[in-house]
């Protein structure tokens, strides 16, 4: 394996084969993903969210991995072949990734009030940009560049078409709520998406921690029965010598 340490490493067993994912850089990253000792992948990729395969192992399935959008590594996932729930891979422990997990794990409220914070700042900093940008623009004296006015030709008018009466639609009255909601629709929605998708990413944490449980228990009876073929074959070996 390389010797110079990488930013997030992942570790798990998923279906009987070890998985280990290495990531190294912040911008361009190098990812290496390693499968029972054995180098399946080793590609350099910008993206935030890049789902990758194995060109010379399609029975492995694939692997996502998702970083912030300030290139913080959040997760990385295995998808094996024939499956449509992935598999989270355990961060190294004291990891960015493990920190992140730790505190959405431990403080979901506090995660979701944050994630919601943020929602309300993608919409209040750019207002109060755009204010301070017209001020800035409305107290410079600009000077007067003369330019000519551009005589435009006199169009004729088109004639009217009448158009027929419609039926009056019956006045519908909503909650105070909703008009409130429907009003400012601009400003409101990011923040309720923000929230939404700070709820959602808790839930998954919460069903990834049970797949990984999962995973961890059947690797753990997995290596029970082989200690056990292992002590049988050693019986054998020691009973006909």
């Amino acid at each position: 394996m390389p010797t110079d340490a990488p930013l997030q490493t992942w570790e798990l067993r998923v279906a009987g084969r070890a998985h280990r994912v290495e990531v190294r850089g912040s911008v361009s990253r190098r990812i290496q993903w390693w499968v029972d000792g054995d180098l399946v992948l080793d590609k350099k990729s910008a993206d935030d969210k890049p789902r990758l395969t194995a060109p010379d192992r399609p029975e492995l399935g694939a692997l996502s991995l998702r970083f912030s959008g300030l290139g913080k590594p959040r997760r990385a996932t295995v998808t094996p072949q024939g499956q449509l729930t992935g598999i989270d891979l355990d961060p190294e422990e004291g990891s960015p990734a493990a920190e992140y997990e730790d505190r959405v794990r431990a403080h979901p409220r506090r995660y979701a009030l944050v994630q919601t914070v943020g929602g309300v700042a993608a919409v209040v900093v750019p207002i109060l940009v755009t204010i301070l940008l017209a001020r800035l623009a409305f107290s410079i004296n600009w000077p007067d560049l003369g330019l000519p006015s551009i005589p435009w030709p006199n169009l004729p008018s088109l004639p009217s078409i009448p158009l027929p009466d419609l039926p009056s639609l019956p006045s519908i009255s909503l909650p105070g709520w909703l008009e409130w909601i429907l009003d400012r629709g601009n400003y409101v929605w990011p923040v309720i998406i923000a929230f939404v998708v700070a709820r959602g990413e808790i839930a998954r944490r919460r069903k990834q921690d049970e797949l990984r449980a999962q995973a961890r228990a059947e690797a753990q009876e997995l290596e029970q029965v082989r200690d056990q073929d292992r002590d049988q074959d050693r019986d054998r070996d020691e009973g006909s010598a």
